[in-house]
């Protein structure tokens, strides 16, 4: 009982263990993804950082090359203006102005720069007269401009970029670069002008690679809007786009003349990083370059989409592989607990083998002491009148060695195992024994419903109880607030492809049926498996050891059960179609007339069973020779057969420890006289020869202990 118990506080402190390391392992495998998913958002967040930059480096090293560009186009357009009012003022100091050739000097200009759409030259009343495609038809006079309004009344203005406007001869959208003229008193002459249209710009802004969403434009120094790329729609008379940014404005207004930063544009609402920077011109103008965040951070979301994936796959890869370790570890340990739980069980075997083999024993010395005690007693009988007063008290005497017999039938019935030594039996008899054994003391009460007339079996009674036993005790366990059992036992004749799946034939069926809760219908087909328990304490073996005996009968068994409402086992074994009912043992009176007079050889090791034989036999007019070995019987019956007087029956005891026992003494005689009689007796009834003796040359059996009468008996049916 310590052993048990400290076994099972080891159990418990190595599954308390078991399950402390499991939860630890958990812990592990969460703080491992969580520090792989910190250390890839970490990863990412950097990523970020470094495409953010490189979008703000990239626009700003586009913002200058826009810078460059335009920078360079203006200033050979200027120079250009510069040229043609060179010319216009020197032709006015020479007194007169020569219309045709102002225009080619003009035209030769506008050669050089095919980003014009118009190099022209205006009077002082702004009539474009001097230039390329100048007639009185398409000529319109320019005095409303703003930029001529400024030229004319700012002697010493330089170069002057106009707002976007619709040209008076081209009808394009363009800005105009003009420079005033001087007269040679230095009065208002007029001036000259070049025409840009807002189409060049964009064609120029697109060559930039700034995404799909990217944006380029120039932008003059009240803010407004001259060119975009996107191009914008602009229609004539419309109000001025401006820039609405306010960090620019807070740029503009710290004196910054170029910077970076992000916000949302006020035209479609897509946040992009600008860059900015000034024109070096006399006139400030802005270019502006923006990538939206979708385009320059569209790599990065793929970086992120991988790195989502990543963290995602192996959390399910540590998570799975956590769930298989924690699977395989759980069946190595449940392999290891049914490896040591077989050893336990091998142990325990072994020991209900040593206690069987000891068991055995005892009935064996005990089944020899008892044949004396038997014999003796019914030889005295023999020996006195039926009157005489003794023989109720040795009639008595009988009977207790009788009941003794039982308690050696017992031991013999824990002794034995394997292979069923099988007998003519009672299903009831093994019925009311089982009942009998195993609802003794319970809160369970039987019902035992067995017909008289039931057929026989032929089974081996020991191992028939015990699997009988261990149905009633699994009903027991069932009903432990007590209950009712029934057992019913009937005859049937099963025909071919029956659902028990046996050979038709005549069988005996026995159903035990409780009214505990019940079996789960998951659990049915698993009741049978060796191990298979519902029971904290169980160990799985006795419904499986029920299913291995009733097999090796040549029988079934089955389970039919609803959860909370009780469970019937029922078993079938082959009957031989005759009853079983068995009468109390007798107790009857040896015939005092002997038959004919017969040479009788008995072996035995026990003295008290020799002087038995001699005497009860003698009694009955034999001859009788008594010897202690095998060995010795072989060599008397050779000297008998040698002499012409062979025995005419030789009774041999089948073990004798360190001799020869019966088996091999009867094999011997058997070889020196193939007719000889031979007569096997034992008190290990259980032994295979016992149940099969004919297999092994005898042609009687005699199960110790025996009395004067069974003796004789055998010799009577033997002669």
């Amino acid at each position: 009982m310590l052993m048990a118990k400290g076994k099972a506080k080891t159990d418990t402190a190595l599954g308390r263990s078991v399950n402390v390391l499991k939860r630890h392992l958990f812990a592990g495998v969460v703080v491992l993804n969580i520090v792989v998913a910190g250390m890839v958002s970490f990863a990412l967040m950097k990523s970020r950082d470094v495409y953010t930059e490189r979008a703000s480096v990239t626009t700003q090293n586009l913002a200058r090359v826009l810078d460059e560009n335009i920078s360079g186009i203006f200033s050979k357009i200027d120079i250009s203006l510069q040229a043609v009012c060179d010319e216009y003022e020197r032709q006015l100091g020479a007194g007169r102005v020569d219309s045709a050739a102002l225009s080619r000097f003009i035209v030769r200009q506008q050669a050089r720069l095919p980003e014009l759409v118009s190099l022209r030259a205006t009077d002082m009343a702004g009539v474009a007269l001097y230039g390329p495609n100048v007639t009185p038809a398409t000529t319109k006079s320019l005095a409303h401009r703003d930029y001529f309004i400024y030229l004319r009344q700012t002697p010493d203005a330089g170069l002057v970029i106009s707002k976007p406007l619709i040209g008076g001869i081209s009808g394009k959208w363009m800005i105009v670069l003009a420079r005033r003229v001087n007269a040679p008193d230095g009065s208002f002459a007029g001036l000259a002008y070049a025409g840009v249209t807002l189409d060049y710009l964009s064609h120029t802004f697109s060559t930039l690679n700034i995404g799909k969403q990217g944006l380029l434009s120039l932008v003059a120094s009240d803010l407004s809007v001259v060119a975009r790329y996107p191009k914008l729609n602009r229609s004539p008379g419309g109000s001025e786009i401006k820039v609405t940014s306010n960090r620019f404005r807070s740029l503009l207004a710290k004196g910054e003349s170029m910077g970076t930063y992000r916000t949302k544009s006020s035209v479609d609402g897509v946040e992009r990083v600008f860059s900015f920077r000034k024109i070096a011109l006399p006139q400030p103008l802005y270019v502006f370059v923006a990538m939206s965040t979708a385009d320059y951070l569209a790599n990065w979301y793929n970086d992120l989409y991988r790195g989502v994936l990543f963290v995602l796959v192996f959390m399910i890869m540590t998570t799975t592989l956590t769930q298989v370790f924690n699977r395989e570890w759980d069946r190595s340990r449940e392999a290891e607990q049914a490896l040591k739980a077989m050893e336990d069980e091998r142990l325990k075997m072994e020991k209900l083998e040593s206690l069987g083999i000891l068991a055995g024993g005892i009935a064996h010395d005990f089944n020899n002491i008892l044949t004396g005690i038997m014999g003796n007693l019914s030889f005295a009988r023999m020996q006195l009148e039926p009157e005489h007063r003794s023989q109720p008290l040795l009639e008595a005497a009988e009977r207790a060695s009788l009941r003794a017999g039982d308690l050696a039938k017992q031991l013999l019935t824990f002794a034995r195992g394997g292979a069923p030594v099988r007998a003519v039996t009672s299903v009831g008899v093994l019925v009311d024994e089982a009942v009998s054994l195993t609802l003794s003391g319970s809160n369970v009460k039987g019902i035992v419903d067995v017909p008289a007339s039931l057929s026989a079996v032929e089974a081996d009674a020991g191992q028939m109880c015990q699997a009988f036993s261990n149905i009633i005790m699994n009903a027991v366990q069932a009903m432990s607030e007590g209950g009712l059992l029934v057992i019913t036992a009937r005859d049937h004749l099963l025909e071919a492809n029956n659902w028990q799946k046996l050979p038709p034939g005549p069988y005996v069926s026995v159903a035990f049926s409780d009214e505990g809760g019940g079996i789960p219908q998951e659990d049915l087909k698993k009741v049978f498996d060796p191990y298979f328990t519902t029971k904290p304490q169980g160990k799985g073996l006795g419904l499986a050891s029920v299913y291995s005996i009733v097999k090796r009968h040549g029988g079934s068994v089955s389970v039919d059960s609803q959860k909370g409402d009780g469970t019937t086992f029922t078993v079938y074994l082959p009957s031989l179609g005759a009853s079983g009912e068995e009468q109390a043992p007798e107790v009857t009176r040896v015939s005092q007339v002997p038959p004919a007079a017969l040479s009788l050889l008995v072996m035995d090791d026990e003295e008290v069973i020799r002087q038995l034989a001699a005497g009860v036999l003698g009694h009955l007019g034999h001859r009788v020779v008594t010897c202690a070995d095998g060995g010795d019987a072989v060599e008397l019956y050779r000297a008998a057969l040698q002499e012409g007087d062979p025995f005419s029956a030789v009774l041999v005891d089948l073990t004798i420890p360190g001799g020869m026992g019966g088996k091999d003494a009867a094999q011997q005689i058997l070889s020196l006289d193939p007719k000889a009689r031979l007569v096997v007796m034992s008190g290990y009834s259980n032994d295979p020869v016992m149940a099969n003796f004919r297999d092994y040359g005898f042609l009687k059996a005699l199960h110790k202990p025996f009395d004067a009468q069974a003796m004789a008996s055998v010799l009577e049916s033997l002669l």
